[in-house]
């Protein structure tokens, strides 16, 4: 039993840091190679962008609960967010990742369920960016959790609103608009 939740908590740690890696934080050194890319590639990849907006998770919209009667079917948590900015064709481009985990409950069965994420970039009032996307994650009733990983990298807005809007992700159940 210990050697499941080990390699679970291995498996988990290795999402989280593929997750860190799009993280503009990150050093971004190339340990394989010290070469420029090709020119096309460099183009397609844009360059770092000066600021970079933080994800926040909304009140209500980091766990998303399921029941069957009174019991629990499963539980979808939120454990991480994290985000990557370039410029790209004068855009601000930017990847949104989540990483969370779905843990099943005493009325679990064995399928696999769809997670709502929402992803929504606001600009004071106004909503400038509003992606509903599903990642499916296996449950299994009696096991541990399952961790997933959902990427958004649909993105791209105008760079001089960058400091004044706001990422907010987490599940949405509500309308796809």
């Amino acid at each position: 039993m210990h050697m499941v939740i080990a390699a679970r908590g291995l498996v988990f740690g290795g999402a989280l840091a593929l997750l860190a890696a799009c993280s503009p934080t990150n050093s971004g050194a190339d340990l394989a190679s010290s070469a420029a890319p090709p020119a096309s590639v460099a183009a397609a990849q844009g360059t770092e962008a000066p600021y970079c907006p933080n994800v926040s998770l909304r009140e209500g919209t980091a766990i998303l609960t399921k029941t069957v009667g009174d019991d629990i079917d499963f539980v979808a948590s939120v454990a991480d967010t994290t985000r990557d900015c370039r410029i790209v064709d004068r855009k601000l481009r930017m990847k949104i990742g989540i990483a969370g985990r779905v843990t099943p409950g005493p009325a679990a069965t064995n399928r696999t369920v769809s997670l709502p994420i929402r992803i929504a970039i606001l600009n004071g009032e106004d909503v400038i960016y509003s992606r509903l996307g599903q990642t499916s994650v296996p449950v299994t009733r009696n096991a541990g959790a399952q961790t997933f990983i959902y990427v958004d990298e649909a993105i791209a807005i105008d760079p001089a609103s960058a400091r004044s809007v706001i990422i907010y992700a987490g599940y949405d159940e509500g309308p796809a608009g």
